[in-house]
């Protein structure tokens, strides 16, 4: 994705989804939660930053997507956050925001909260939402944009053009910033692939400049990687580097 497909998408909001859905489910688990980390301290509650951790750990196949669907679930119930909604999960905005009015008198509204409490509390937006993960992803990035300005992010058009612009360096460090280099394997060495696996298991960061020292030794001329890695701060878990270090990409 370039800069100005994530541009284009600031004017017509349903066309992010279709943008993302080129990257694997991984790739967009990785990045729901990169745009959400960066709004962490501003995430309404304990639950949402539970659900944050819960994709994550997904990502990374260490817990399962009932466990995702739950704690998703939880934050959204909880918090009021619709982002881990699929489009048009009427009934879950109805169970999260309820109208006084209607929804105590409502039959279907009844019959839905029981069908969700009988499954343990799961909401049926949610798990839709976990098999397509690019519509999260997409309500992620909005979700933030919404967060890391709330006094003026809605209200200026300017400054809200801005941050949006701002989320493409998040994009580019999940989803990569070119096409991976055909030497990834010879680069492959034994240091190279021991530092990838702390990196990324620890999210210790400061140690990607070591990994450019490493990649270099093992014969990598690519200067987006090796500046990428040396780069001051903007590092997320998923960072296209060390995937594809490790070989994940």
């Amino acid at each position: 994705m370039t800069l100005d497909d994530w541009l284009a998408c600031f004017d017509d909001i349903w066309t992010l989804p279709l943008e993302l859905s080129a990257f694997s489910d991984r790739k967009l688990h990785l990045l729901t939660a990169a745009f959400l980390r960066r709004v962490w301290d501003r995430l309404p509650s304990y639950h949402s930053r539970s659900a944050v951790e819960a994709t994550e750990k997904f990502a990374d196949g260490a817990v399962s997507a009932a466990v995702l669907a739950w704690t998703r679930s939880q934050a959204a119930r909880e918090s009021g956050e619709t982002i881990w909604l699929a489009p048009e999960s009427f009934d879950d905005y109805e169970l999260i925001n309820p109208c006084p009015c209607c929804s105590p008198c409502d039959p279907r509204a009844i019959r839905y909260e029981c069908r969700v409490a009988k499954q343990g509390g799961t909401l049926d937006g949610v798990w839709t939402g976990i098999c397509d993960p690019a519509s999260v992803a997409a309500g992620a990035a909005y979700r933030a944009l919404q967060l890391e300005n709330p006094g003026t992010a809605w209200n200026d058009a300017q400054t809200q053009r801005w941050e949006w612009q701002s989320l493409f360096a998040t994009v580019r460090e999940v989803l990569g910033e070119s096409e991976p280099d055909a030497n990834w394997r010879r680069w492959r060495t034994s240091d190279v692939l021991a530092l990838a696996h702390g990196i990324y298991a620890e999210r210790a960061f400061d140690r990607l400049p070591i990994l450019a020292d490493a990649l270099q030794d093992a014969g990598c001329d690519d200067e987006s990687v090796l500046w990428h890695c040396r780069r001051p701060g903007g590092h997320a878990h998923g960072c296209w580097v060390v995937d594809l270090a490790l070989g994940f990409a």
